[in-house]
């Protein structure tokens, strides 16, 4: 299994770091994986993402996977790879895109809305696939689909707070992707005390328990 999947499955969380500047974005990630957060997702929609993406792979290396968002074409995926990104999210789906991050062996998560387009995805090659926007479904759409179709490996993403993590992740949802119920709007203040606190609310509130490989070793 690719590490970063695995990675996913393990913590149940893809945190979606957007709307700041590149030193905030860079700082809120510190913050993030200090406690305990391991998939962290940039957006390829803010100014100078790229840069976002290289500067935290390269210092948060050994401690999270950074991948990149929005990725639409085969060249938002090889920009986003060269930059470093270890896996792409994307709003949509793009065979294309599936198939190039896949014969790299880079995770990839395409954007799925649809029965037919999840299956269409996996079959493609994508290990996992994003539901978009999880707030137009409900968690019983994911029961309902795990019957004929009980490998997919789904992460609701859009509009999902706390209280609809735990609903997603107990109708069969391997994770959830998580931006501004996690983040609120500390990337943009800089306020990352209150980051901090956001983070520790949301691990220590997840279903089942804290997210296992946790860095933090006191409060």
């Amino acid at each position: 299994m690719n590490a970063v999947i695995q990675a996913i499955r393990e913590s149940r969380l893809v945190a979606i770091l957007r709307g700041g500047e590149a030193g905030h974005l860079l700082d809120g990630s510190r913050v993030l994986v200090d406690e305990g957060v391991r998939v962290l997702e940039f957006p390829l929609t803010g100014p100078d993402v790229l840069d976002v993406v290289t500067a935290a792979a390269e210092a948060l290396d050994g401690g999270a996977f950074v991948g990149a968002g929005t990725v639409r074409t085969l060249d938002d995926a090889r920009r986003a790879i060269d930059a470093g990104a270890r896996f792409l999210v994307s709003p949509a789906l793009s065979v294309p895109v599936v198939e190039y991050a896949s014969a790299r062996d880079i995770a990839v998560l395409p954007g799925t809305f649809t029965p037919t387009e999840i299956d269409t995805a996996l079959q493609a090659g994508a290990e996992l696939v994003k539901l978009f926007p999880a707030s137009s479904h409900q968690p019983e759409f994911l029961r309902q689909l795990h019957a004929p179709l009980p490998q997919a490996g789904v992460v609701p993403t859009g509009g999902v707070d706390l209280a609809a993590a735990r609903s997603w992740l107990a109708a069969g949802a391997v994770a959830v992707g998580v931006g501004s119920p996690l983040t609120g709007e500390c990337l943009v203040t800089g306020d990352f005390a209150a980051l901090r606190t956001r983070a520790r609310t949301w691990l220590d509130g997840w279903v089942a328990g804290p997210v296992p490989y946790r860095t933090r070793t006191q409060r």
